[in-house]
């Protein structure tokens, strides 16, 4: 047997350590994403790990920035306009060293990050939520909604007590027109903004609003990332409301105005619109009213002058028209009365006539009746001979078809026919059979037995025979297998 050697732990430690001296100290960049981050005593602790395209965990190593590093590592990003984001899951560019401890193993110290790393990855998955909106088609689907001319009814999601909410309050109540606002207090920034805004725009949905507003001032770039979230987008492009986003800076363009109604640079510039509104309603009304005012002046002055020409058309005119119409009226009076006088003179004319005709009208209808009534009389006499003598006829000829002979002739044929017809009967009834010899067999119930598979051992049968029937039981069947 081979003798077994031990090496004290420390002297692997050590062997380590002298392996990975020359590497220790040197810095590279690395980019990972953070898993397990957590932030103690000023530093924060996390592992960063790389994983496949199936979200596999294929490297990992824990790493440190010690306070003082991370604070340099924020003051960097500030300067930049950016917040440092260390959520788990955040892909980060960090410039770190290997450090060896024999205590706690391998790890990584991290001296410094990348900030344009951090808005290109920021940039880029933005891209990636908006080109997927594009390709479903839900940039349109909220810009179709129709948002009424003067929108009174408004919900206002934002931060209460934010510059953008005061920004915005202030310019309505400044316009002096009457607005009701419905505030839905949600965050703008941080890991809850998704979920806040969401719950917000749940909420105000429920409300009888005619137009939603989501406003934000603005910020860091990574503020504003937390606005760019594809739920928020696919909530607002689906939303029976109209709605309008008012986030950032002038150069600031967030995924929420891709999906919104419409878009504006600032909140400020939203109040701006909605009092625009109004402001450009109010004018057409001032415009409408002294067109009103001036249209109907001038129509009031014109049937002024109108009715003042009628009054003294009417003083004038009466007097001529009432003179016009007597002489009219005295013409019509004589010609009427002429014309009365001329119809009265030939109706008695007429009645003359009338009277004289009317005379020997009667004489002349009696006559004319008598001398109707008398021919009537002379054809309806000949057509009634003619009438008897045709039906005398036809009874003698009747009377020669139905002689009592031939019918005598016709009873013997029938009688001679009805007694062979009886002798074929009687020859049939079973009455006559059974003198002959014959008898009849039944069963119990009456229905006559006509084959042996009819009779059944035990059972009870009855044979009529000419002078009366017997009662008996079956012992035995037997079939004629000769047919």
């Amino acid at each position: 047997m081979t003798e077994k050697t031990f090496y004290a732990l420390s002297k692997i430690t050590g062997r380590i350590s002298e392996i990975l001296q020359p590497a220790i100290g040197k810095t590279f960049w690395v980019k990972a994403e953070i898993s397990s981050g957590r932030e103690r005593g000023g530093s924060f602790y996390c592992d960063l790990v790389e994983t496949d395209p199936q979200g596999k965990i294929i490297a990992k190593m824990s790493s440190t920035i010690w306070s003082r590093d991370l604070k340099g590592i924020r003051d960097l990003f500030k300067a930049k306009g950016l917040e440092l984001k260390l959520d788990d899951g955040t892909v980060v560019g960090f410039e770190c060293s290997i450090q060896y401890s024999p205590q706690f193993g391998l790890s990584l110290k991290v001296y410094g990050a990348d900030p344009v790393f951090a808005i290109g990855e920021m940039e880029l998955k933005k891209r990636e939520i908006i080109e997927r909106l594009k390709k479903e088609g839900l940039f349109e689907i909220n810009k179709k909604r129709i948002v009424p001319i003067l929108p009174q009814k408004i919900g206002v999601i934002t931060s209460k007590g934010s510059a953008a909410y005061n920004d915005f309050v202030k310019t309505l109540s400044n316009s002096l027109f009457g607005f009701k606002l419905y505030l839905a207090d949600a965050m703008m920034q941080g890991a809850d903004t998704e979920r806040s805004v969401l719950f917000a725009l749940e909420t105000i949905s429920k409300l009888n609003v005619e137009l939603v507003i989501i406003i934000r001032g603005g910020g860091s770039k990574t503020d504003l990332y937390y606005l760019d979230s594809e739920a928020i987008a696919r909530k607002i492009a689906n939303y029976k409301i109209p709605v309008w986003v008012g986030i950032g800076h002038e150069i600031d363009t967030s995924v929420l105005d891709y999906v919104a109604n419409q878009n504006f640079k600032t909140p400020t510039a939203v109040a701006e619109e909605i009092i625009a509104r109004f402001v450009e309603i109010e004018r057409h009304l001032t415009e409408a009213t002294a067109r009103f005012k001036s249209t109907w002046a001038f129509r009031i002055e014109r049937e002024k002058q109108y009715i003042e020409e009628s009054r003294t058309g009417v003083k004038q005119g009466t007097r001529k028209y009432i003179d016009v119409t007597m002489s009219i009226l005295r013409e019509k009076a004589q010609n009427l009365s002429l014309i009365v006088k001329e119809r009265m003179s030939n109706e008695k004319l007429k009645i003359v006539k009338f009277r004289s005709s009317l005379r020997a009208l009667p004489h002349n209808i009696l006559k004319n009746c008598n001398e109707r009534n008398l021919f009537k009389r002379q054809n309806l006499k000949a057509l009634s001979k003619a009438f008897l003598g045709e039906k005398n006829n036809h009874f003698k000829e009747m009377n020669k078809r139905f002689h009592l002979s031939r019918f005598l002739n016709v009873i013997s044929i029938q009688r001679k026919n009805l007694q062979s017809k009886v002798s074929i009967l009687k020859a049939a009834d079973p009455q006559t059979s059974l003198k002959r010899g014959f008898s009849l067999v039944y069963k119990e119930d009456g229905k006559m037995v006509k084959s042996v598979s009819q009779a059944k051992a035990g059972e009870r049968l009855i044979t009529l025979v000419s002078d009366g029937k017997i009662q008996s039981v079956v012992n035995f069947s037997e079939e004629n297998l000769n047919g």
